[in-house]
């Protein structure tokens, strides 16, 4: 599904220019306030949470697919297994390199820094320390994927139901979550920052996912109108005032509908479909993983060059050019490390490279002339 990775280059290539823009104000000596867009520029990071309903839509796919279209039944050892071997390699190999910058390039004591490092690793930093990684920050938002991960089976029975009845029990579901998390969210800070409060946003995903294959994705009903709709909606998402209502309650309906849009727009399927859009997309995990050490290494480079007293002129700069060598850098460690990780049987074919097999000790067999 090539709109999938054109969505996944949409939500990545904000979240990277928000970042950027950080480092950007961070380097400049004007006061933050000066920024015409210094209120605003964060909303970009909402490309987290259109990360969360486009992993909602690709993890239920195979259980959809095997309520409605009779499917083989998801193998949830296979289901679990394939999440390990598909993620944790990039992962870990990032966050090594990611600790080993801090302490050999920032000469941040490495001490201090190893409970944050395995916990991190675990997917427990926020469980554990109720904070943000100090090792990668942006590894909160795959706190909430893992859990995700844990619970979809669970989730994914109410598909058994009839399509109505099931889509109304995802929406329930959703209308659960924000009221418990608006309820909870200051005496309970660790489950107001765990998957109840995102899970509106997976659930989202899981109800277009559940639309696109009962009408076979809207490949013959596509239309100029959903065009507008998905831009609107992509604005909208983008834009709209943060508070608990509207980031928690119109904010997952607002990309579910551009989701939708994806396919059933006439030109952005044809927009999400770019190869060159779809081939930064994909390895969108990468780049979310490495970005952050990456600017910085980079931005240092680029830093001398600055206009410090003009910050708008300063943003553009650093918009134009770090991310020419963030993706180059992205490119290399997708091909070597990412890449190979997508074969599912990696693990297998790892072992018989390190151990072959000896053919000397097979038994020649007959030939028969």
């Amino acid at each position: 599904m090539p709109q999938i990775d054109g969505l996944r280059f949409l939500a990545i290539a904000t979240v990277l220019a928000v970042h950027i823009i950080a480092y950007a104000i961070g380097k400049s000596t004007a006061p933050a306030q000066s920024f015409w867009f210094a209120s605003t520029y964060e909303h970009l990071a909402r490309g987290v949470q259109l990360f969360f309903v486009i992993s909602g839509f690709v993890i239920a796919m195979p259980f959809v697919l095997q309520a409605t279209n009779g499917a083989p039944a998801v193998s949830l050892m296979d289901f679990f297994v394939r999440r390990l071997t598909r993620l944790e390699p990039p992962f870990l190999i990032a966050m090594l390199l990611t600790f080993a910058s801090l302490v050999l390039v920032h000469h941040s004591p490495a001490r201090p820094l190893l409970p944050h490092m395995l916990a991190t690793c675990t997917y427990t930093h926020a469980v554990i320390f109720g904070t943000k990684s100090p090792i990668a920050f942006i590894t909160w938002s795959l706190e909430i994927e893992v859990q995700f991960y844990l619970t979809a089976p669970l989730i994914m029975t109410a598909l058994r139901l009839k399509p109505l009845i099931r889509r109304l029990v995802f929406i329930s579901l959703s209308g659960i979550a924000l009221t418990l998390h608006t309820l909870i969210a200051h005496s309970h800070p660790v489950l107001a920052a765990s998957l109840l409060a995102y899970l509106p946003f997976f659930l989202s995903g899981i109800v277009v996912c559940d639309l696109a294959v009962a009408n076979n994705f809207w490949k013959n009903c596509r239309s100029t109108t959903w065009d507008v709709i998905g831009i609107v909606a992509l604005v909208a998402a983008y834009s709209i005032p943060t508070s608990p209502v509207w980031t928690s309650a119109a904010m997952p309906i607002l990309f579910g509908i551009a989701v939708t849009a994806a396919f059933r727009g006439t030109s952005m399927a044809s927009w999400m479909s770019l190869p060159w859009l779809t081939a930064i997309g994909g390895m969108c995990y990468t780049i979310y993983l490495l970005h952050i050490p990456l600017i910085y290494l980079f931005g240092h480079v680029v830093t001398p060059a600055m206009i410090l007293q003009n910050p708008a002129l300063n943003v553009v700069i650093y918009l134009l050019i770090l991310p020419i060598p963030v993706l180059v850098s992205c490119s290399l460690f997708f091909l070597a490390i990412e890449k190979p990780c997508m074969n599912k049987h990696w693990p297998r074919d790892l072992a018989r490279f390190i151990f072959p097999v000896r053919r000397d000790n097979v038994t020649p067999q007959p030939v028969s002339l």
